[in-house]
């Protein structure tokens, strides 16, 4: 017996079993789901703030294979195995509300979740076929990580979630986090995502220009994260904090709207949320605001050092990056830096 799966599915198991989640080691049942995303925690009471679970897609095998050992396929090819606990059928009306704080399906994440196949199941992946990804140059696993971090002699590494370019704000606060933290792990999410955000191959090419001509050589890891993107906001800010923790990261750098869409979470409702749980994860926060360009200081800055009014200020964003892209604007140096900007076009959009 087999079971087919997507590219996500794949990554998702793949992830499973070298650490990424921990310490989720396998696809939740329903208990857990239901935990997940009403009380941030497995049903054994261990926190976990977003649900690793696996979708049945062939719903005709939906009373056939509860406690049986099936093949996973992915592309024709036999990858692993997994014994499966639980077949279910979650509600995902409810659940949105839950995870997403939402069941709008202009939101991305809500879209994808309730385009999932009806039934889900439980069980913890072999895999014994590593994805393709495993072995491309910029890919590097939880113990690979540490143990860079370890030659470099870091005692401390702070961790940067992305999905976009780096602009003058990320800039900004990755310089800001090598303030206080001895290096700092790079680690655009390359998964899936929303239409109309950057390729992976914009993605390092960008970082590539920024790391090699303007960052120090030591104090930067670049490792590229192999996972979907939820767009959860908060829920999320939380869940990058955990994976980036099993990657041997001491600090977490949360932005402004981190992982936000749309308007859907306030600015910094995942600083709110980070705080509330920061005991419960062993990984330090780094709340920063939200960067900007003031005309009147003629720098990158935030609210906290800047006292100029609205008029003055020019916002920086990875939307502000596509939109001048798609309308063949030029992009000011303040926003982001030419020797980037000169090598993206409309092409690098997904």
């Amino acid at each position: 017996m087999k079971i087919l799966l997507s590219l996500d599915d794949y990554c998702k198991a793949y992830n499973l079993q070298i650490g990424v989640y921990s310490p989720l080691s396998y696809f939740v049942d329903s208990s857990d789901l239901i935990s997940i995303a009403k009380e941030f925690k497995l049903k054994d009471g261990t926190f976990y703030p977003l649900p690793i679970y696996m979708p049945l897609r062939d719903r005709n095998l939906s009373n056939q294979i509860s406690g049986q050992r099936v093949d996973l396929i992915y592309e024709n090819d036999v990858v692993g195995l997994i014994e499966v606990l639980e077949v279910y059928e979650p509600d995902k009306d409810d659940l949105c509300i839950h995870i997403f704080g939402t069941k709008n399906i202009d939101h991305p994440g809500v879209k994808y979740f309730l385009n999932e196949p009806k039934y889900f199941i439980s069980g913890k992946p072999t895999i014994f076929k590593s994805p393709s990804f495993a072995k491309e140059k910029y890919f590097m696993s939880p113990d690979q990580v540490k143990f860079e971090k370890s030659k470099r002699g870091f005692q401390s590494l702070a961790g940067f979630q992305t999905r976009n370019i780096p602009h003058r704000a990320h800039e900004h606060l990755q310089r800001t986090s090598l303030e206080i933290c001895d290096g700092i792990l790079i680690h655009p999410l390359v998964g899936w995502k929303k239409p109309g955000d950057f390729s992976k191959e914009a993605i390092i090419r960008a970082y590539k220009i920024l790391i090699e001509k303007f960052y120090p050589k030591n104090n930067v890891i670049f490792s590229l994260f192999f996972s979907p993107m939820f767009y959860a906001g908060p829920r999320e800010a939380l869940f990058h904090a955990l994976v980036r923790k099993n990657y041997g990261c001491t600090h977490f750098i949360v932005g402004r709207d981190h992982a936000g869409v749309g308007g859907f979470y306030k600015l910094y409702e995942a600083h709110e949320l980070a705080s509330k749980f920061a005991d419960l994860l062993d990984i330090k926060f780094l709340l920063l605001r939200g960067p900007y360009y003031c005309k009147v200081c003629e720098s990158v800055v935030t609210d906290k050092h800047c006292r100029h009014s609205e008029d003055m200020i020019c916002k920086i964003s990875g939307t502000s990056v596509r939109q001048s892209i798609l309308n063949d604007n030029e992009m000011p140096d303040w926003l982001i830096r030419s020797q980037i900007a000169n090598v993206l076009s409309k092409k690098d959009l997904i």
